[in-house]
């Protein structure tokens, strides 16, 4: 049986030190925007800096964050092989890590000319620190996954928030008194971030010695290849749109601040999605019809946080914009239930791939995302110069209802699972296709964004108790013992 509540104390360490680094970039950027500071275009090309960022984070990382997530149960009850695993995967992160600054250093003028916006071009100002800050990230993503399984939530909480707190700090120097641009930002997020990986990565060697062990990679390449190439698929999938929209700076800017507050709901998504992988895995590992039912109850309550917590965050997050940021920034405010309603999908997603990534068919992963990627390009490519970021908006949406499909379906194929439909399938669904047609109101009707918002926040959030009211009452017990 699952311990509700520790499956709870769990969910909410783990959620909100994951969001933690995020939270407090949220108060960064009022504190840099404004009318004699950074403006709508300066917030356009940082929309293409964390997409490099990010890119360098899937390339150095490799698909390995996974790998160690899911090679641990193979590895955890011998040390010697988990300590060679555990400093080889690290090793070869900074490896590609040093490869790609090597790139970038050499490669600058060539990289710079790709963009036509001067601020752009001098790459060699700032993407040395882009992929220096991706490597950051590559290095604790992985280690905090690997954290997570072995359920050290000394180290996991310590890492996460010196990793909050030092990028954050050094951003606002960067910002404040080294260069009021978005190259100041880079700078600091670079230095902030390098600070606390040396660190980790010092812990690291020490723990479990320097290797760099080719037979586990034999093990773990063709495991991890396919998620890469899946993974640059699904960085696409959420960056594209940038360079799409990169024609009008001002736009990006706008469409990228909402997108900004999403990256803190993509990130609690990612810490509940952490919390049950490692029990998801154990019970698929199991077995029996027993253990499915525990993989649906842990996956049902998955979907119904998910949703709980965007509703919640979407009127704080458009009081936050409209009080705190000066410049035409605050447009982004009613842009913010359409973008956090996305994530929606992305949940339904994690849901139906960790049966398939468990059973380590990772080459569906790239043949259906690359399918994916192709359509919500080419809509991109046909949407964004008519309808600016709404085309953005509408291409994503199409994409990712596909890939829920499909995912669906082939893991029914491959690891069938006896779900709720109505709670994994159709209320997820409904609710996203609520709030489309309520902002297709918003702007046909020159609506305020906050009275469609708060309609949809009723109509999702009571759909929400009825369909989740034994769950709630379970939930209460457990806060509220006799």
């Amino acid at each position: 049986m699952i311990n509700l509540k520790e499956h709870f104390r769990l969910t909410a360490i783990y959620t909100f030190f994951a969001a933690f680094p995020a939270l407090l970039q949220l108060i960064v950027y009022p504190i840099i925007e404004g009318e004699n500071r950074l403006g709508t275009t300066d917030f356009g090309y940082l929309a293409i800096t964390e997409a490099i960022i990010s890119f360098v984070f899937i390339v150095c990382t490799f698909g390995m964050s996974s790998g160690l997530a899911r090679f641990y149960y193979d590895y955890k009850d011998n040390r010697d092989n988990y300590n060679r695993l555990v400093s080889t995967v690290i090793s070869g992160i900074i490896g590609r890590g040093f490869l790609l600054l090597g790139i970038a250093i050499v490669a600058a003028p060539l990289i710079g000319s790709l963009f036509t916006q001067p601020a752009l071009q001098n790459f060699g100002e700032y993407g040395p620190s882009l992929v220096i800050a991706g490597l950051n990230r590559s290095i604790l993503t992985s280690l905090l996954s690997l954290y997570r399984n072995e359920k050290r939530l000394g180290i996991f909480v310590l890492v996460s928030l010196m990793s909050g707190i030092l990028r954050s700090g050094f951003q606002l120097t960067g910002v404040l008194f080294y260069d009021m641009s978005f190259t100041g930002y880079v700078h600091g997020t670079a230095l902030g971030g390098s600070l606390i990986a040396v660190g980790v990565i010092v812990y690291s060697y020490y723990r479990c010695g320097f290797h760099y062990k080719k037979e586990f990679l034999k093990e773990l390449f063709p495991f991890a290849r396919p998620l890469f190439f899946s993974d640059l698929i699904i960085w696409a999938l959420l960056f594209a749109d940038r360079f799409f929209l990169l024609r009008t700076p001002g736009d990006l800017g706008i469409y990228d601040n909402a997108m900004k507050f999403a990256i803190g709901i993509q990130l609690i998504i990612q810490g509940l999605s952490n919390a049950i992988q490692p029990e998801i895995f154990r019970f698929l590992g199991e077995g029996g019809n027993g253990k499915n039912a525990n993989v649906k109850t842990l996956c049902n309550l998955f979907i119904a946080e998910s949703i709980g917590i965007i509703i919640l965050a979407i009127l704080p997050a458009m009081l936050f914009i409209t009080l705190f940021y000066e410049t035409q920034l605050t447009m982004s405010a009613g842009l913010v239930t359409i973008i956090f309603v996305r994530f929606i999908l992305i949940s339904q997603y994690k849901v139906f791939s960790m049966p398939v990534m468990y059973a380590k068919k990772t080459k569906i992963f790239f043949y259906i995302n690359s399918g994916v990627l192709l359509l919500n390009i080419g809509l991109n490519w046909m949407l964004v110069p008519v309808f600016g970021y709404y085309g953005s908006i509408a291409a994503f949406f199409s994409a990712y209802f596909i890939q829920v499909i499909l995912f669906f379906i082939i893991q029914q194929r491959t690891l069938p699972i006896d779900w709720n439909i109505k709670k994994v399938m159709y209320f997820p669904l409904g609710i996203v296709f609520t709030a489309v047609i309520l902002e297709f109101a918003k702007i046909f009707l020159n609506a305020d964004p906050f009275l469609t918002s708060s309609v949809f926040i009723v109509l999702a959030g009571g759909g929400l108790f009825i369909l989740y009211r034994n769950e709630l009452k379970d939930l209460l017990k457990i806060l509220f013992p006799k």
